[in-house]
């Protein structure tokens, strides 16, 4: 399963999700939580700044699940629509989100609506 994060210091989840420059992907699998890569948003210019926050969709089309710091309600629901399931996480660190996350999916406990951790 691959995790989007909006980071813009590696270590914690810290950007809102229209404002982030890049997003740090990350696989969970055999060997635990791994990190794969840093993708950039496109750099095409978005002349309606209410839009701008379309850019980071492409960008995390393949991963499951989005930890953001704040997302607005239409990306929300533009990602929901993807698959993509949203995480507003106020932990500190990106392992912590992740691990608190992941706890909560092996507890079998849904996570309805506005997701925040």
């Amino acid at each position: 399963m691959k995790i989007a994060v909006a980071s813009s210091d590696g270590k914690t989840v810290n950007q809102h999700f229209g404002q982030a420059c890049h997003f740090l992907i990350f696989q969970i699998g055999k060997k635990g939580l791994e990190f794969i890569e840093l993708r950039e948003k496109s750099k095409k210019p978005v002349y309606d700044h209410e839009y701008r926050w379309k850019r980071g969709l492409d960008v995390i089309k393949d991963c499951k699940v989005i930890f953001c710091r704040r997302i607005g309600e239409e990306p929300r629901k533009e990602l929901e629509e993807l698959g993509i399931e949203v995480v507003e996480s106020k932990k500190e660190t990106i392992p912590g989100a992740i691990t608190q996350y992941l706890t909560l999916m092996i507890n079998g406990i849904k996570l309805e609506g506005k997701t925040e951790h």
